[in-house]
C-alpha cells in the first residue's frame, strides 16, 4: 500500500460511484441497527470501536456520494435540531443569525 490515505479515499470514492443510494442506505441501516445489538452484547471493549468504525466509513462514502452537501448545509441541520430539541450543549455562536444568513444564502442559489 503507498499512501493509505489516498487508497482508503480511493475506495470510498468507488463504493459511493457503484452502490446506488438505497444500497447503501439499506447497509448503513441494517449497520446502525443489527450490527450494534450485536456489537453491544459482546463484552470485548473493542466491539464498540468496531461498529463505530463501520458507522465512521459510511459517513466518509456518504461524504463522497453527496459532494454537493457542504459543512453549511451540516451546520444548519444541527442548528435547526438543537433549536427545536435544545438537546446538548449550546453553540459557541448564535444559531439563529445562522440560520437566518443559511436561508438568505439557499434563496439566491
Amino acid at each position: 500500500m503507498k499512501n493509505i490515505d489516498i487508497e482508503y479515499n480511493n475506495w470510498c470514492e468507488r463504493i459511493a460511484k457503484e452502490r446506488d443510494i438505497s444500497e447503501l442506505t439499506s447497509h448503513l441501516r441494517e449497520h446502525v441497527c443489527e450490527h450494534y445489538k450485536r456489537y453491544n452484547n459482546r463484552e470485548s471493549e473493542d466491539s464498540f470501536k468496531y461498529w463505530i468504525i463501520g458507522i465512521l466509513n459510511f459517513m466518509h462514502i456518504l461524504e463522497k456520494k453527496f459532494p454537493n452537501i457542504t459543512k453549511e448545509d451540516k451546520l444548519y441541520k444541527l442548528c435547526t435540531y438543537f433549536r427545536d430539541h435544545q438537546e446538548g450543549p449550546m453553540a459557541p455562536f448564535d444559531i439563529y443569525e445562522f440560520i437566518n444568513k443559511y436561508k438568505d444564502n439557499i434563496s439566491k442559489k
